[in-house]
């Protein structure tokens, strides 16, 4: 593994922590400011959309476990694909979903930030 596929593994931890704590804030610094957030519902959000509604409560998750994951690095552009199980809560109930991700990274200056994230909720 690159140097760099190993920062984007920690950014990308740091980025479903910040989810699972609703951090708008930490999820601020993760997000590229071009970012398109686009959930499994098919909904896109732009970075002040995903921020409000971390913000606000609209998106609640839980624990967010990678299944599996693969990065491959294209100079100053990365692309993360892979599996996640991530506990959401829909009218005050939880459940666990899985979902299959691909994530674009760009390195901006020295830092790495999420460009676009697509999810498709899979059968469990």
């Amino acid at each position: 593994m690159s140097n760099d596929s190993s920062i984007i593994a920690d950014r990308e931890k740091a980025m479903y922590a910040a989810l699972t704590a609703s951090d708008a804030d930490a999820l601020a610094d993760i997000l590229s400011d071009d970012v398109t957030y686009i959930h499994s519902t098919s909904i896109a959000e732009n970075k002040a959309e995903q921020l409000a509604g971390q913000r606000h409560g609209v998106h609640k998750h839980g624990a967010i476990t990678t299944v599996e994951r693969r990065c491959r690095v294209f100079g100053e552009v990365a692309v993360t694909r892979g599996m996640i199980d991530m506990v959401d809560t829909a009218h005050g109930a939880p459940f666990t979903m899985r979902l299959r991700e691909t994530l674009v990274w760009v390195k901006e200056g020295d830092t790495w930030r999420l460009l676009v994230r697509q999810a498709t909720k899979l059968p469990l």
